[in-house]
């Protein structure tokens, strides 16, 4: 083989392996991952925000809604005051016609306004839950005291199955978590269950230990159906992860295994961001000791940035974690060199099972959705990322921050 010969295949070689690194099919960029923008009518959305949730109900074409509920506004002016109500995004997937905001006014009384709380979602019974989070009325000058610790359940939800209504869900007296916010939670609909994990005591000072708890805690009867809801601490064995303040949660619902990702926290001695992943067996509290298993070192080869605020989803089919922004600098790290990340990351063998757990980034063809931190949903049926709005770092209003978006192929081509 003569020299140029030589070359022309090593360079062929290193061509094809970052192909494969990245993600790209390149015999068929068809089909290759792709965010689209939804163009949903945002002037239907008046009062943008960020510290809200939203939850996907599914890609039925009776449904096919991202729910959103409370937040913070973006107007300073005014003290950026939280909120309390409801939005729903038709069409949410892209598939089927124009994706619309529209506001739901549930009847019963409502709950109070929050931001940094969570919300999950029970697909057979149209109801999403709601816990914690920042209860102060404004959120300028910074505060999040009182600080929630309740549950509420958002019946008929996406309002296709009867009127909404807002319902509390009272525990039965017992142990139950301490109040916080920017904390995780998922919902395992074997057991209709919230697993709740970490999160933070509302000073705003501090984004790590003390003010931050790494407890695991389930909630039973979370949808408010089938009998009283109480509390119940888990005390899984290794761990905990570093992320305790704004990580990410997925749930794999047939085996029962929380999988963590990001968030800030102790990472040796130093309160920074985390780039490691962690997964929770027995998350549900049923079938054996909760086990803590480390899946991906912390700065481990190939992992993506340190980072906390980002979205995450997890495919079933695929066993694969998608992530896609957030921030990567907080604490003490000066505003300047705090910045949002719009890449997206997929991680094979998200629940620990079947293989090493490896991260691809995936070099999207096409428009990319701008740097953000907010919350995303799955259409496993379809196998489609959705990602409504979303902000920046400056929480300022941040004008086509906020679009809706889709992504194809979120496991990769």
């Amino acid at each position: 083989m003569n020299r140029t010969k030589m070359i022309l295949g090593v360079t062929l070689m290193i061509c094809a392996v970052l192909v494969a690194i990245a993600g790209i099919n390149a015999d068929n960029p068809d089909a290759n991952p792709k965010w689209k923008p939804l163009n949903a009518n945002e002037l239907q959305f008046p009062l943008l925000r960020g510290g809200s949730t939203s939850v996907y109900t599914g890609p039925s074409p009776s449904s096919n809604k991202i729910i959103l509920f409370a937040g913070f506004s973006s107007d300073e002016s005014t003290g950026s005051p939280r909120q309390n109500d409801v939005w729903v995004l038709s069409n949410a997937n892209g598939l089927g016609g124009t994706a619309t905001w529209s506001q739901l006014i549930p009847s019963g009384p409502l709950p109070p306004v929050r931001s940094n709380h969570t919300a999950v979602y029970d697909a057979a019974s149209n109801r999403m839950i709601i816990y914690g989070g920042c209860g102060a009325p404004l959120r300028v000058p910074a505060s999040c005291q009182p600080i929630a610790n309740d549950i509420w359940v958002l019946i008929n939800a996406d309002g296709t199955t009867g009127t909404p209504t807002w319902m509390q869900n009272v525990p039965t007296a017992g142990p139950s978590p301490s109040p916080r916010q920017a904390h995780q939670a998922v919902y395992d609909p074997d057991t209709n269950a919230m697993i709740v994990w970490a999160g933070q005591n509302g000073d705003l000072g501090s984004n790590c230990s003390p003010s931050t708890n790494s407890e695991v805690w389930v909630l039973s009867n979370a949808n408010g159906m089938g009998g009283l809801s109480s509390w119940m601490q888990l005390t899984p064995t290794g761990g905990p992860p570093a992320g305790l303040y704004h990580s990410t949660a997925v749930y794999d619902s047939v085996n029962h295994i929380m999988t963590v990702f990001g968030g800030v926290g102790l990472v040796g001695t130093v309160c920074q961001p985390t780039n490691a992943v962690w997964a929770l067996s027995h998350a549900n509290g049923t079938g054996g000791t909760p086990v803590w298993t480390n899946l991906v070192a912390q700065d481990a080869t190939g992992s993506p940035q340190n980072r906390w605020n980002h979205a995450a989803v997890y495919l079933p089919r695929t066993n694969t974690m998608t992530i896609f922004g957030g921030g990567n600098g907080c604490c003490r790290t000066p505003q300047s060199q705090i910045m949002n990340l719009g890449d997206t990351w997929v991680l094979s063998h998200a629940n620990g099972i079947g293989g090493t757990s490896v991260w691809m980034q995936l070099m999207i063809s096409g428009p990319v959705a701008s740097s953000r931190y907010n919350n995303a949903g799955i259409d496993t049926v379809n196998n489609l990322m959705i990602m409504g709005g979303g902000g920046t770092s400056g929480d300022i209003h941040d004008g086509p921050l906020w679009g809706s978006w889709v992504l194809s192929l979120p496991s990769g081509p």
